[in-house]
């Protein structure tokens, strides 16, 4: 728990800030703002321990919506340098203090910094972002599962954009576990109207905000059957649910959390948060969990899926790989790594489907990314299996020549 302390205008956030001091300390920059008159306020997280996407994406879109009315934010990074450098990396600096911290630069694999989006072209580059990173970083993923994860998260952040009326838009943050846990982790926030002001415009009996987050989440519930089936939520709580991970909602006067230890708890806030932040789970421990569990009305539903739309195309027994659009940089082993573990995503997903690798555009290569990805994958495969299923198209001498010579030299040390 954290120790929230204020000075005039500063606010010093000490110790663990987790999802838990999200309230109180919205509350106190609000007392600032609001009450005392501050029109800068600044955030000291220079004896900040450690602390969460949820949290700070919360902040974050507070501080953007007041930011939009004339209220000035500095931050202070942590001391401790490994933290400092996650505010960089997740893009909270920029967010939160734009004037003095640049837009995230991190180009890993195992986590899509803190997005922002306004439009509904903006959500969808936004979700595309994330699922592209998910088929680079993640092994013994099946499709079924990766397209239940993807529909949620469309479904979220389409919520922003339809229900939310956010001034500022929202925020979405992916993050994916791999070492004592497999879990993805997905966070997904705006500074709008929330879920119980939205959902009492087509039912004003709810007169609580825990009981409008409870119907939030059951099946075909939504204020407006002309805009919306009502699912979302409802989808992404099962999609938790049933891979055992979390699943939580804050919003208005209200806290829903859903773990397996504890079940579905459901809890009034004294301090509201003015908007949605939703954090999503999911443990993909077990292959095929989520296969089952989009399912409405009693009939399961099967989404058209990232795969359908970016790599199949018109033939789904060809998967169309854009080596220029899959990866920006072609110079490095390290670059060469979520490219492969795309390909074998993609070979294991799409059975049979030959990959086509398109070098339009892309000259040349390292040696190192065509054995990271090409050698690699020739060894692992086998001659017979690599032959029938991959394929190179508008690839120059000089590339194929690097690929040729990655795969002799792994043919010849046998591994």
């Amino acid at each position: 728990m954290a120790k929230i302390t204020t000075n005039i205008n500063h606010l010093r956030i000490t110790g663990t800030l987790s999802i838990t001091d999200l309230h109180f300390l919205l509350a106190v920059i609000g007392r600032l703002v609001d009450k005392q008159g501050h029109e800068t306020i600044i955030l000291n997280f220079s004896q900040c321990a450690a602390t969460f996407a949820g949290p700070m994406l919360a902040l974050a879109c507070q501080i953007m919506k007041r930011r939009a009315l004339g209220i000035a934010t500095e931050l202070i990074l942590p001391d401790d340098s490994v933290l400092a450098r996650l505010f960089v990396n997740a893009n909270w600096a920029y967010l939160i203090d734009p004037e003095h911290h640049e837009s995230s630069r991190f180009r890993g694999i195992t986590q899509v910094p803190a997005t922002h989006f306004t439009s509904p072209p903006e959500q969808q580059t936004a979700v595309n972002v994330v699922m592209s990173a998910l088929l680079g970083s993640l092994r013994e993923f099946s499709r079924s599962d990766l397209a239940a994860i993807e529909w949620s998260i469309n479904e979220i952040t389409d919520n922003v954009m339809v229900h939310a009326e956010s001034p500022t838009g929202g925020l979405v943050q992916m993050t994916t576990f791999s070492r004592r846990q497999r879990r993805v982790e997905y966070a997904v926030c705006d500074a709008g109207v929330g879920i119980p002001a939205s959902l009492r415009r087509g039912f004003p009996e709810l007169t609580s905000d825990t009981d409008a987050l409870f119907q939030a989440i059951r099946e075909n519930v939504t204020r407006d059957k002309n805009i919306g089936q009502g699912n979302g939520l409802y989808g992404s709580y099962e999609v938790c649910r049933r891979s055992h991970g979390l699943f939580e909602i804050h919003s208005g006067a209200a806290r829903l959390t859903q773990t397996e230890q504890r079940g579905l708890e459901i809890r009034r806030e004294q301090v509201p948060y003015a908007g949605t932040l939703v954090i999503a789970s999911v443990d993909y421990s077990e292959p095929h969990i989520l296969a089952d569990a989009l399912a409405f009305g009693g009939k399961p539903f099967t989404p058209i899926d990232y795969i359908e739309t970016r790599y199949e195309q018109r033939d789904a027994n060809r998967i169309v790989f854009m080596m220029q659009q899959e990866s920006p940089s072609v110079g490095s082993r390290l670059s060469g790594r979520p490219v492969r573990t795309k390909i074998e995503n993609l070979l294991a997903m799409v059975a049979d489907a030959r990959v086509s690798v398109d070098f339009a555009n892309v000259p040349l290569i390292s040696s190192s990314f065509a054995d990271e990805v090409f050698g690699r994958l020739f060894v692992q495969l086998g001659p017979t299996t690599f032959i029938q299923r991959i394929e190179f198209v508008n690839v120059s001498d000089t590339v194929r020549d690097l690929i040729d010579r990655a795969i002799a030299q792994r043919m010849a040390t046998g591994r």
